[in-house]
């Protein structure tokens, strides 16, 4: 019992860019799609959360890439 509630309350590494990125982004050059990905990325080293608590969702298109760009679980959906 002591050992679950040790492993419940150690800190966790913070979360870092290179730990949320899982492979590199394949949008056109000057693409819009670059900026709203980095801006995801700030918010979750910011927010610092479990990669286990991290979803994406995306549909069509070229933005639908996102979430194989995001180290956590991910959609891509109709």
């Amino acid at each position: 019992m002591a050992a679950d509630t040790a492993a419940a309350t150690a800190p966790r590494e913070k979360l870092t860019k290179k730990a949320i990125t899982a492979d590199h982004p394949t949008w056109c050059p000057g693409c819009g799609d670059f900026a709203v990905l980095a801006a995801f990325y700030k918010v979750l080293e910011k927010r610092n959360l479990d990669h286990e608590k991290i979803v994406t969702l995306a549909g069509i298109g070229c933005s639908s890439r996102f979430p194989y760009f995001v180290n956590g679980h991910g959609a891509h959906y109709i």
